[in-house]
């Protein structure tokens, strides 16, 4: 079964990391240095009412507000045909590190929180969303390996 507040994370986190034009790894370091893992935890129910890019948003302003300086993108440029097929891709990657998130923690005993910092910390990660390497049209299983072979 879907955990929707990790498919909800997992989908943010990318957004959030395209936004910054930065590497997952000093993202994840970020949310967990300023806790914006625990804010979307706790403001799920109220995040996930308003669209993906509002949240991202949400979580950009929190940082700010906090002092961090952050530079990207502010705005959304009109999509394109060839932008919807690459959402859609990443849709399928984020759905892919969903259950790899969630099958990793369940078969290595771990919490779904060091599950997704041992993923996302991973070469693996990098080449999920790299489109040109396929890995987002394998599934979870040959995903998972992947993170493994890596570490």
């Amino acid at each position: 079964m879907l955990n929707e507040l990790i498919f909800f994370e997992a989908r943010i986190f990318r957004m959030f990391c395209e936004k910054l034009q930065v590497l997952p790894t000093a993202t994840n370091k970020l949310f967990e240095t300023y806790g914006v893992w625990k804010y979307i935890e706790d403001t799920y129910d109220m995040l996930r009412l308003s669209s993906d890019e509002c949240a991202v948003n949400d979580i950009w302003e929190m940082l700010k507000v906090n002092g961090i300086k952050l530079e990207g993108e502010t705005c959304n440029k009109p999509e394109t045909v060839n932008d919807k097929i690459i959402e859609q891709k990443m849709f399928c990657a984020d759905l892919i590190l969903t259950d790899a998130i969630m099958d990793m923690a369940d078969e290595e005993g771990i919490t779904l929180q060091e599950a997704r910092n041992k993923i996302i910390n991973s070469n693996a990660y990098t080449a999920l969303y790299d489109f040109e390497t396929g890995l987002w049209e394998t599934g979870p299983d040959y995903f998972r390996e992947t993170c493994s072979i890596n570490e």
